[in-house]
């Protein structure tokens, strides 16, 4: 009897050992995944909408998928829309954003972003692409994140529209922008310290090209938010005009920048994880989105 009681705690102590090592985890097309060992996210996850708060996806949607080790993303992530299409390819190493990038539009396969990052910074070669396929930005950047040699911004129509180079992430050189059409609207040299030395603006020669809405580009919308008013946190319906700090419901900030009409004119947009931790930095020029801004860690 006293053999059989020992047996029995034997096994109770097993099972609870084995319940408190290993967590939950489940069957997806024939593999193991989602297990949690010693309380660490370990081996292949999949992250479904029901696991996070995804309005727009239905709850059995796949949201992203990679591995774990040790509680630490590790190797290639997608991330998917709720259409299933691919929305993001990330490179992962030690749990930090590190290699290669892809970001995609909503379309089965159409590249938005390429380049390669050091965590949120980004570093070497950078691309951007309008929704028609055709490259949009071709920047390039040190390690230090800082924007270093030729930058171009593009046209949907291939015309370069403005290409200068920087070093340290100050201009140096001369920079020429271009009317739709090709020819030069204006010829800008930058002295030390990226200061303008003399501007060249010129007519247009040949006949006007129009080009059509660009749709793919991010506009500024009117919004209501937390807004920090001589110290003081201040709910408001519309921004108003001025420079601005604008907060998210967790405290964050949101936005920063110079607002018009309640829509933000020129500044940095956070844009933020589940998690809370900043993922991305878009810069706004005359309503418009114009870049990415650098994230320092």
């Amino acid at each position: 009897m006293k053999n059989i009681l020992k047996y029995l705690l034997v096994l109770i102590c097993l099972c609870t050992i084995n319940c408190s090592t290993f967590g939950q985890s489940m069957i997806y097309q024939g593999n193991t995944i989602n297990e949690t060992i010693e309380g660490k996210k370990e081996g292949a996850w999949v992250i479904f909408a029901s696991m996070r708060n995804l309005p727009d996806y239905k709850p059995e949607d796949k949201y992203e998928e990679g591995a774990y080790k040790s509680n630490r993303k590790v190797g290639l992530w997608k991330r998917y829309f709720a259409s299933g299409n691919t929305q993001s390819e990330i490179t992962y190493v030690n749990g930090r954003a590190k290699g290669t990038f892809s970001t995609y539009y909503d379309e089965l396969g159409k590249v938005e972003e390429t380049g390669t990052q050091r965590g949120k910074t980004l570093t070497g070669g950078f691309k951007r692409y309008h929704v028609n396929g055709q490259l949009a930005q071709e920047k390039n950047f040190n390690l230090k994140g800082q924007s270093e040699g030729e930058q171009k911004y593009i046209l949907p129509n291939g015309v370069v529209e403005l290409e200068f180079t920087t070093f340290a992430g100050i201009e140096t050189g001369t920079a020429t922008r271009r009317y739709p059409n090709g020819d030069i609207k204006e010829i800008i040299e930058y002295g030390e310290g990226g200061v303008i030395n003399s501007r060249n603006q010129m007519e247009r020669v040949n006949p006007p090209v129009e080009l059509s809405e660009n749709s793919d580009v991010k506009i500024s919308e009117k919004i209501s938010g937390t807004i920090n008013d001589d110290g003081q946190e201040v709910e408001v319906v519309v921004i108003p005009d001025g420079k601005r700090k604008v907060y998210n419901d967790n405290k964050d900030i949101w936005m920063d920048g110079v607002f018009e009409d309640g829509r933000m004119k020129e500044g940095k947009l956070y844009i933020y994880d589940e998690d809370g931790i900043i993922e991305k930095v878009e810069i706004f020029k005359d309503f418009k989105y114009a870049a990415d801004g650098i994230i320092e860690f």
